[in-house]
């Protein structure tokens, strides 16, 4: 994150080892907590700096201080733990609090540090009501795509960042992946996964981001972005040549 944009890190405040404790009280104790999470805790658990990786929050304090509300029904302490919060919005046009972020604990990654992850209002949730939507298959897929998106993708000038639409194969995002790797690109220090892999060219100074097919977005997706324009458009003549052998299905 520092060498991408330096400053970034700067604001991160940790958690303390009480309140992860708290936090992880009512879903079984530390060990309930999937491990990249209990990390992003110990990182950046009470504060993310000027980093916003949510509309609301993740801070810890806000989790354990709502959970002071005794009288309000909660999800299913064993399946779901919330760790966002939506955002209250006096131009929200539901009326209520934009909606939250829980893992589903019954569905941890099979090497058991993350878990499956959904966005639906906790009301909701209690309720069996409304649509629960998966922006992210993981909390690492949500976490590396929104630190690429905020630090690389959305820096100015903003109209810099290329947007590619690819194939709806499901072959694609590793033809697309092997084909970058042939430029040059490597992963980057945040890993990757078969559904969100960032890549890094340090020789160009390029950052790209594939995110695999989803239901609501049926087709591969990769944006790039080099800090230099010539080099930008020089990966980008590149891509565009081999656009659509990338996007056969």
């Amino acid at each position: 994150m520092e060498r991408w944009k330096p400053g970034s890190t700067q604001g991160f405040e940790p958690a303390t080892a009480d309140q992860i404790a708290a936090l992880a009280k009512p879903h079984g104790g530390i060990n309930a907590l999937p491990r990249v999470y209990r990390e992003f805790l110990e990182t950046m658990g009470a504060s993310t700096g000027s980093l916003r990786l949510t509309f609301g929050t993740t801070s810890i304090s806000s989790l354990l201080e709502d959970r002071e509300d005794l009288q309000r029904e909660r999800p299913d302490a064993r399946r779901y733990l919330r760790f966002t919060m939506g955002e209250e919005d006096e131009y929200n046009t539901t009326g209520r609090r934009d909606t939250d972020d829980f893992f589903e604990l019954t569905r941890p990654t099979s090497d058991g540090r993350d878990a499956a992850i959904i966005r639906i209002h906790e009301e909701d949730l209690v309720r069996g009501k409304g649509e629960m939507e998966q922006p992210f298959p993981t909390f690492s897929d949500w976490l590396r795509t929104i630190i690429v998106s905020r630090l690389v993708f959305e820096a100015d000038p903003d109209e810099q960042t290329e947007y590619y639409s690819l194939g709806r194969n499901p072959e694609t995002p590793a033809k697309t992946y092997d084909f970058l790797t042939r430029l040059g690109f490597s992963l980057t220090e945040l890993g990757a996964s078969s559904a969100v892999i960032p890549l890094e060219h340090t020789e160009h100074g390029a950052i790209t981001l594939i995110r695999a097919p989803t239901a609501s977005i049926p087709r591969t997706g990769l944006r790039l972005r080099a800090r230099d324009k010539a080099q930008q458009r020089i990966l980008e003549e590149v891509i565009s040549d081999h656009e659509e052998e990338l996007s056969d299905d």
